[in-house]
């Protein structure tokens, strides 16, 4: 019989989450679907199935091909699932990554950092 464990503990023990309460809190919105369906953080997966994870508007598409141990390094636990999302889509995701890296945080509307204000004092001549 194929072992079975919580939705937001696999992707934890995968290393798709930081954390077990980031994976229960993206389940808990919608934002990964198993077998077609919304999954809970405490609907039970198993190897072979495939999860849906929204990323940015974009869906990752991720098999299970086995159950991650309790303490596995990132490289050991990128070896138990298996990326299958289409080319154009990872493509889409890579030019939103570099566009929002591009751009820098929103700020709009935010009072300045100190770096910033020194760098107002300076050209103001007051420093």
């Amino acid at each position: 019989m194929k072992e079975k464990i919580r939705l937001d503990l696999y992707l934890f023990r995968a290393r798709l989450y930081k954390s077990r309460s980031q994976a229960s809190k993206a389940a808990r919105e919608g934002r990964i679907l198993i077998r077609g369906k919304r999954g809970a953080p405490s609907t039970e997966v198993q190897e072979g199935d495939l999860l849906r994870i929204r990323e940015k508007g974009l869906y990752r598409d991720i098999r299970i091909i086995q159950m991650p141990g309790k303490n596995m390094s990132r490289a050991d636990a990128s070896t138990t699932w298996q990326d299958e999302t289409p080319d154009e889509v990872t493509e889409q995701r890579e030019i939103i990554n570099l566009a929002s890296r591009v751009r820098g945080p929103k700020r709009e509307g935010a009072r300045p950092t100190k770096k910033e204000r020194r760098n107002i004092e300076k050209i103001r001549g007051r420093s």
